[in-house]
C-alpha cells in the first residue's frame, strides 16, 4: 500500500490532537507524520502508533516533502501557511473559516459533496462544525425533494471554545457546587454554568452573528443552491461536548416521515435514534467520542404543506472538525487525487 507524508499544524490543540488520534484510529497510510506548532512548543513529545514523535516549528519550509497537510490553526496562521504548503506540493485541508467561502476553494463534507474535491487547487476547506453535522442530515432529504427552506436553532457545547471553554464550565460548576460565586468568564461573554448564552461569535450589522451566517453560506455552497432560504440562531449551552441542532425543513414536494426515516437510516455517517416507546433520541452524552451524526424526533410539521421537524447531535470536535478533515484526506487517497495534484504541479 502506498503511504503518504502527512503534517498536522496545530497538533497540540483540541482539534489538532484529535486529528492525530483519528489518523491512528483510521489506520491512515502514513509514511511520516510531522507535528507542527508554534515555536514555544517545539520538542513536545506525542505518541503515535506506538512511537514517540516530537513537535516541530510550523514554518513555511516545514511543509517540504509533505503530501497532505491538516490545519487546525487560527485563521491568520492558515491564511499564511496553507498556501505555503500547497506551493510546496502538499494538499492543505484547512479547518479555519478563512477559505470556506472562497469560490476557488472547495468546501467539502465527504458524505455530501465529494465530487467537489476534484477541482481543488491545493487547498480544501473544512466547514464549520455545526454546518457539518446538519448538512449530513439535510442531504438525504434534499435528494428526495429539493429543500426550499431551513430554520435551525443550534445548541453548541463549550468544546467550541476548545479546552479552555471546557475548563471554564467545569470550574464554574465546581465553584457553585461548593457555595462560592462562580469564576468570572474569560472564554465566553457570560457565565456558562447553569446558563444559556443566546449568541456565538461577533454580531454583524444585520443582527445575525458570524456563527449563524457560517451555516447559511456554507450550506448553500455545498448543496450548490445559492438562493436556498436558511435562517438560524446559535446558542451556547453548558454541555461539555457535542453540538445539537433543531431543524425545521420545508421541501418542494411532500416527504413523509417514513421516507425521511428510511433515507436517513441508509445515509452514510448518520444513525437514526428515534424510538418514542423507549424514549431513545439523540443526546450529547451518547454521541460524544463517536463518529456518527445521530438524528431523531423526526416528525411532520403540520403548520406548512411540506414540512419536517427533526433533532440532530454530532461530536463537534470529531465529525465537526478533525474527523471530517481526515475523511477528506481518505477520499483524496482513494481517488488518486494526491498523485493527480503532484502531476499537475510537475
Amino acid at each position: 500500500m502506498k503511504t503518504y507524508n502527512v503534517a498536522v499544524a496545530g497538533a497540540l490543540g483540541l482539534v489538532g490532537s484529535t486529528m492525530v488520534r483519528i489518523l491512528e484510529e483510521y489506520d491512515f497510510p502514513v509514511n511520516r507524520l510531522k507535528l507542527l506548532e508554534s515555536k514555544e512548543w517545539v520538542g513536545t513529545p506525542v505518541r503515535f502508533k506506538g512511537e514517540t514523535l516530537f513537535v516541530e516549528e510550523g514554518t513555511e519550509d516545514a511543509f517540504e516533502g509533505v503530501d497532505i497537510a491538516l490545519f487546525a490553526t487560527h485563521e491568520a496562521v492558515s491564511a499564511k501557511l496553507a498556501p505555503a504548503a500547497a506551493k510546496r506540493g502538499a494538499i492543505a485541508i484547512d479547518n479555519s473559516r478563512h477559505f470556506r467561502l472562497d469560490p476557488n476553494v472547495p468546501l467539502v463534507v465527504p458524505e455530501v459533496n465529494p465530487e467537489d474535491l476534484k477541482w481543488h487547487n491545493g487547498i480544501i476547506a473544512n466547514p464549520n462544525c455545526t454546518t457539518i453535522g446538519t448538512i449530513v442530515v439535510l442531504k438525504p432529504i434534499h435528494d428526495i425533494s429539493p429543500i426550499k427552506r431551513v430554520v435551525a436553532s443550534t445548541y453548541q457545547a463549550v468544546s467550541g471554545g476548545a479546552i479552555r471553554g471546557q475548563l471554564e464550565l467545569k470550574k464554574q460548576c465546581v465553584d457553585i457546587a461548593a457555595g462560592f460565586e462562580p469564576s468570572p468568564p474569560t472564554v465566553f461573554a457570560y457565565q456558562i454554568a447553569y446558563n444559556l448564552i443566546p449568541f456565538i461569535d461577533v454580531f454583524e450589522d444585520d443582527g445575525y452573528t458570524r456563527e449563524e451566517w457560517k451555516m447559511i453560506h456554507e450550506t448553500r455552497k455545498m448543496l450548490h443552491v445559492p438562493d436556498m432560504a436558511i435562517t438560524d440562531t446559535a446558542i451556547r449551552v453548558p454541555v461539555l461536548n457535542c453540538h445539537s441542532v433543531s431543524c425545521n425543513i420545508e421541501t418542494r414536494d411532500k416527504v413523509t416521515v417514513q421516507q425521511a426515516r428510511e433515507a436517513l437510516s441508509k445515509a452514510p455517517g448518520v444513525k437514526v435514534v428515534d424510538d418514542i416507546e423507549k424514549l431513545e433520541f439523540p443526546q450529547p452524552i451518547r454521541v460524544s467520542g463517536g463518529n456518527l451524526v445521530h438524528v431523531g424526533r423526526i416528525r411532520e410539521d403540520f403548520s406548512i404543506e411540506n414540512g419536517l421537524n427533526l433533532f440532530l447531535v454530532s461530536d463537534n470536535v470529531r465529525k465537526g472538525a478533525a474527523q471530517n478533515a481526515v475523511q477528506i484526506a481518505q477520499v483524496l487517497v482513494e481517488q488518486g487525487l494526491v498523485e493527480e495534484w503532484q502531476r499537475r504541479r510537475s
